[in-house]
């Protein structure tokens, strides 16, 4: 049984080897998705300041024109009034002069306020630009070093899959059975060391006994009683550490 434990440990270590390299990968794929909906974002953003900033500037203009319509009223009535010949009508040309005063520097005040606001969405759309080029920029490059490493990734975990099945061959299938189901609800760890007679899995003292079994080399397979993992005993494993222990390695 000892061999078939040390062929578990090594099953283990492909499928912790084979768990790192997909997690990178779904990690950067992850990084990817989070990078072009930001994008995406940013895009929208200046889209919106850009449409904001035209009708902006369109209203400007049509005030501009307004103004520019009341200072032709402004000169018309001037010339008028020199050729007024009695006071009902220069009362009347005035009065129109006047307005037409008040329309223009109504207008003109609009746009003075308009060129302000203008001036403050060229500079947000300035900004925002900026940000989604170097947003675009990180996502390029998050593109490029995916597709760069993407065969690595692929290579190493086909060859990983292919060395866990070549070892699998050697592991009586009942056993194995067992491994996966375990490994599948203990977060990828089936199979740890005792240290101190304390669980490496769960950090939770076993049975005397069951220690005992572990440290004579026992044909028989030996659970946690907590965790349900896999135990082995690591003669390798120095005496102060076996004594103290080693940290869990994950929560049971």
């Amino acid at each position: 049984m000892e061999s078939q434990i040390l062929l578990l440990k090594k099953i283990q270590d492909t499928d912790i080897q084979i768990g790192l390299q997909e997690a990178e990968r779904r990690q950067h794929d992850a990084d990817r998705e989070r990078l072009a909906s930001e994008a995406k974002e940013y895009e929208d953003r200046f889209e919106i300041i850009k449409n904001e900033l035209e009708e902006l500037e369109k209203t400007r203009l049509t005030l501009e024109e307004e103004a520019a319509l009341s200072a032709d009223r402004i000169k018309k009535s001037e010339e008028r009034l020199k050729n007024i010949k009695n006071d009902r009508e220069f009362k009347a040309v005035t009065k129109e002069m006047n307005a037409a005063k008040k329309e223009k520097q109504t207008k003109e005040g609009e746009v003075g306020k308009l060129r302000e606001k203008v001036d403050e969405k060229k500079a947000l759309m300035r900004e925002q630009e900026e940000t989604l080029k170097n947003k675009k920029t990180e996502l390029e490059a998050k593109i490029a070093y995916i597709e760069t490493n993407k065969e690595k990734w692929e290579k190493t975990i086909k060859d990983k899959k292919e060395e866990k099945t070549a070892i699998a061959k050697d592991i009586a299938p009942p056993l194995l059975k067992r491994y996966e189901t375990i490994r599948e609800k203990r977060q990828g760890i089936a199979i740890v060391p005792v240290a101190g007679g304390t669980c490496q899995g769960c950090h939770m003292n076993i049975p005397p006994q069951a220690y005992i079994q572990l440290q004579k080399g026992s044909s028989d397979l030996i659970f946690c009683p907590h965790c349900h993992r896999i135990l082995y005993w690591n003669p390798a494993l120095k005496t102060s550490e076996q004594e103290k222990g080693k940290p869990a390695i994950s929560k049971h």
